[in-house]
């Protein structure tokens, strides 16, 4: 159970880690999914594993004459200085090598040193450099158990006690050195009394990796210049905690239980954080989508209510396609039987007459187009505003400042899909024009005629016409229809008019919603849910220890 929630929220953080709007954001997740994976999840499989246990401490506190006296060699330089200003020291047998995994770390392998301790001497966490202060609170949160270094001058810092208070939320097991104490008992003990003072105060005693909190009091001067070290007798109580663990696995088990259990009681409150800047995103993401889906479902309202209503088309349009209709004989013969109007519509196809069904369609396409684009800029220029008021859609705009209009490609696009809609429409006059009487004679006018009467019968509504346009739109769908009716009978005319405006509301639908989504696409990927996600999965790591 406890593998399984761990593997979930780190996965859930690499997915934060990947749509995170910026790069400490996103480095945030990815810290602390490394340290779940590198860490916990290795320790929650095993804890035999070897147990880490890192000195921690200020600069010239004395951590690395520590840990050379714990070496009995000398193995990292003390000082102020080292040669490996970004690394920390590893001390490890061959055989645990591979169990620290930070690639910051400079690994001693040490033969005679016991297999199942990693002993690491870390960065000053006060370090003016960077990468060390980072490093060292890194090795914190990897550790199993902490060796805390401070001074009679330092044990009440500000910065010291920033990391104890870190030490403290992650509950980590811990033995603590106030090194350089004064030579006067009296002074040693004020001090010693003060510092405990200190720990009670601040909630680390509880801290202890064998009971109470071990406090080793090394007096000023206690060094063995040989190793370059502390006085190994005046760190006996160390050192015994050092051997003990390394000698006996049921005690390292121990610290790594309580260390475990510590690191993933924390991790709720780690991760509540990261889900309160996702939870918000996530608000205003959801608003920044659907003021897009908003602005160009309006776009697409508008335009269909100019197709309904009937001012769509321009008055030319309708012209055109009434005198191409009316032309010549073929009036006389619309209500004398389809025999005679073929022949009156068949006479417009010879040689000498012009192929108008073509032009009428084409001239019908390039308006509902331009007046598409019409509405898709506006909807884009509407909603691109609306997100200039938010820092996600400010940044998103930023990137991609093509958002303030239509997509280039839509006049092609819309110039396509209405090309595949006439066609649909001529197909599915064929087939149904077959199953009828005189479908034969009636085929001789021409798909793309009846395809274009029927195309246009989806725009003839005189509703929104004024004037002398309200006559010639009347016309126009009068003749049109007794066209239609004429070849293919009432009912069936209906069906197809009903039919081709449902395919164009598609071919508009996906034209409209492909805009919607250049602005999707921009905000990057959106994740839905993850802070939820991330909260249960932290809460059910927890769970599973309790």
């Amino acid at each position: 159970m406890i593998i399984q929630a761990l593997e979930s929220l780190a996965t859930g953080l690499d997915r934060r880690g990947a749509t995170a709007p910026s790069p400490g954001k996103a480095e945030k997740a990815h810290r602390l999914a490394r340290h779940i994976r590198d860490f916990l999840l290795p320790r929650a499989t095993d804890l035999t594993t070897p147990l880490v246990v890192v000195l921690l401490g200020s600069t010239g506190a004395g951590k690395s004459s520590l840990f050379n006296a714990l070496a009995g060699r000398k193995v990292s330089e003390s000082g102020l200085l080292r040669p490996t200003t970004r690394r920390a020291v590893a001390l490890v047998n061959p055989a645990d090598a591979g169990s620290l995994r930070l690639s910051e770390v400079s690994v001693v392998n040490d033969p005679s040193s016991p297999p199942g301790l990693v002993l690491v001497d870390s960065p000053d966490f006060d370090s003016v450099e960077l990468a060390n202060r980072k490093l060292a609170l890194d090795l914190l949160e990897a550790a199993d158990l902490v060796i805390f270094v401070t001074t009679v001058t330092r044990y009440a810092d500000f910065v010291p006690w920033t990391v104890l208070t870190r030490a403290s939320e992650r509950g980590v097991p811990m033995l603590a050195v106030i090194n350089r104490m004064p030579a006067d008992e009296g002074e040693a003990q004020a001090v010693m009394d003060d510092y405990r003072r200190l720990l009670t105060g601040g909630d680390i005693e509880k801290l202890g990796a064998f009971g109470k909190l071990e406090v080793v009091s090394v007096p000023e001067g206690a060094l063995d210049r040989s190793f370059d070290g502390l006085a190994r007798d005046a760190i006996a109580p160390i050192l015994g905690a050092i051997e003990r663990l390394r000698q006996d696995t049921d005690s390292r088990k121990e610290i790594a239980h309580r260390a475990l259990r510590a690191a993933v009681d924390g991790l709720p409150d780690s991760v509540e954080q990261i889900a309160r800047e996702v939870a918000a995103e996530e608000e205003a993401l959801a608003g920044l989508v659907k003021l897009a889906d908003e602005d160009n479902r309006r776009g697409l309202a508008l335009l269909e209510d100019e197709i309904s209503g009937g001012t769509l088309l321009r008055g030319e349009v309708l012209r055109q396609w009434l005198d191409f209709v009316r032309a010549g004989p073929t009036a006389r013969f619309l209500s004398e039987g389809i025999g005679k109007l073929v022949a009156s519509v068949r006479s417009l196809f010879r040689p000498q007459a012009p192929a108008l069904a073509p032009d009428v369609r084409e001239a019908a396409f390039s308006d509902l187009i331009a007046s598409a684009v019409r509405r898709a800029d506006d909807a884009a220029q509407k909603t691109a505003n609306a997100w200039t008021e938010d820092d996600l859609g400010a940044v998103a705009l930023a990137s991609h400042p093509e958002l303030w209009g239509s997509d280039p490609k839509l006049r092609s696009d819309l110039q396509a899909g209405l090309e595949k809609w006439v066609d649909e429409i001529a197909n599915e006059i064929a087939a149904v024009g077959q199953q009828r009487k005189g479908w034969a004679q009636a085929a001789t006018i021409g798909l793309n005629v009846l395809g274009s009467s029927v195309m246009l019968a989806v725009f003839l509504h005189t509703g929104g016409l004024t004037g002398a346009e309200i006559g010639i739109g009347a016309a126009t769908a009068i003749v049109n229809q007794k066209l239609l009716e004429a070849i293919f009978g009432e009912a069936n005319v209906a069906a197809f008019v009903k039919q081709a405006r449902d395919r164009l509301h598609e071919v508009l639908q996906r034209a409209f919603t492909a805009e919607r989504d250049r602005f999707l696409t921009a905000l990057g990927p959106v994740s839905s849910g993850l802070a939820t996600s991330l909260r249960a999965d932290a809460t059910a790591a927890k769970a599973a220890l309790s």
